[in-house]
């Protein structure tokens, strides 16, 4: 990122990311930082990696320590995976004990493998695990995409203190920790898609309603749009405002939806009633909840099922939003989709049909995608309502996939204003990022 450095020697929170920037960029469906809360938290998992290649989908449960670590930690990440129903366990740490390999020996019968990862060379010794070959340039983008998120969330937080009399803060915290967190423990898919449907339906148009509050109308009115001063603020000033938060989670509830219900169609397929069939028992009838979904949402799940490469979804859209910045640079057309196959493996003939998915599963007037050249001379294509940061990455993103020499004056592009609107999005995302 522009003016902005990667910590040369990651603890903690920047160690787990490092860890999952490396595993997203080697092909897997990243989901991370998932906590269960009762009267005290009382789980955290860092990591969830998933494999869609393999059928049924693979999980894997990853714990990442940056610092001490022992054999009580192990055996507390395999309670975690016996109450969690998955099978495989990663144990990766950046401090070697001597006997290593004697740890090593000692967990192998519990589904746990055991990693160490040099601080040079963080792929090495992990390739046997990797769908595909990590590439640097991902893994740093992928961090700051990352780092960018924990800021946000961090703002989101201090907001919802500072600020108790504004409904909004309390709404969206509350929002982010169902879809990212709390749904996560509920197994049997169809019952976790349903809710999380329900949850996507019960805050219906939350960045209009932040709108509205930020100028001081009641937050639980019903407002069709975002106000126009706000709208300006958050897209043509690109200023770091409570929008750039709402809508990111409201992008990150979509993916949330698109992956279970991928899901729901994969483990059905596979055979694995006990992950998708949700039976009720009701006066003596059992009754199948699992069609319990809103009727045009299952005709287009049907739909899209019927994509051959559907089972890659989940993965093109965590990339194509959170990487890519949910935009194409229409003067590298042809290099964005060459670059979002070799990323997710979906062919370049497929990349349309990936990209007409959320027109399909959550339509709204006019499409979710618009061409900024003939309304704003910016030759870009992107996705409505996306948070500004995220576009900043992709901006930083294409600096340092299409030019030598990492610089945006060596982007060629068309379109009287649109070198300068991709640089006010990497400005943002500096922005996010120097917040302490």
């Amino acid at each position: 990122m522009a003016h902005i450095t990667l910590p040369e020697m990651p603890k903690g929170k920047e160690f787990e990311e490092e860890v999952s920037a490396l595993f997203q960029s080697a092909g897997f469906f990243i989901e991370r930082n998932i906590k269960e809360k009762d009267v005290e938290e009382v789980l955290e998992l860092d990591l969830i990696a998933t494999n869609y290649w393999l059928s049924p989908p693979d999980i894997k449960l990853i714990e990442v320590k940056s610092g001490d670590w022992g054999f009580p930690d192990i055996f507390k990440v395999k309670g975690w995976m016996e109450y969690l129903n998955i099978s495989n366990g990663l144990f990766i740490v950046k401090e070697e004990k001597p006997k290593f390999d004697f740890y090593q020996r000692k967990i192998a019968h519990l589904n746990i493998d055991l990693r160490k990862i040099r601080e040079s060379q963080i792929e090495e010794g992990l390739q046997d695990i990797f769908v595909a070959k990590p590439n640097k340039i991902d893994i740093v983008n992928w961090r700051f995409s990352y780092w960018i998120e924990r800021n946000l969330l961090a703002l989101l937080k201090h907001k919802k203190k500072s600020q108790k009399d504004q409904e909004r803060f309390r709404v969206m915290e509350d929002y982010y920790e169902k879809i990212n967190s709390d749904l996560f423990f509920t197994e049997i898919i169809s019952a976790r898609l349903h809710e999380l449907y329900s949850t996507f339906q019960r805050y219906p148009r939350i960045s209009a309603k932040c709108g509205n509050e930020m100028l001081g109308n009641p937050f639980d009115a019903e407002y069709d749009l975002l106000p126009r001063d706000i709208y300006a603020d958050t897209y043509y000033s690109c200023a770091l405002n409570d929008i750039q938060i709402s809508t990111f989670i409201e992008h990150k509830s979509r993916l949330a939806v698109l992956k279970n219900a991928v899901d729901y169609k994969l483990y059905r397929e596979a055979g694995m009633k006990n992950k998708t069939e949700w039976i009720l028992k009701i006066m003596g009838q059992e009754i199948d909840m699992g069609g319990n979904l809103p009727a045009s949402f299952l005709t287009g799940l049907e739909t899209v099922s019927r994509h051959p490469f559907f089972f890659l979804y989940p993965i093109f859209w965590q990339w194509f939003m959170f990487l890519f910045g949910g935009f194409i640079l229409k003067d590298y057309e042809e290099q964005e989709y060459k670059m979002l196959s070799e990323k997710t493996n979906i062919p370049i003939d497929e990349i349309p049909n990936a990209l007409s998915v959320y027109d399909i599963l959550f339509p709204r007037d006019g499409g979710w995608f618009m061409d900024l050249l003939a309304t704003s001379n910016v030759n870009v294509r992107l996705l409505r309502m996306f948070p500004v940061p995220f576009m900043g990455v992709g901006a930083n993103y294409r600096r340092m996939l299409y030019t030598d020499t990492a610089k945006y004056e060596e982007l060629k592009l068309t379109g009287a204003y649109t070198h300068k609107e991709i640089v006010k999005w990497n400005n943002l995302a500096v922005e996010v990022l120097s917040r302490e």
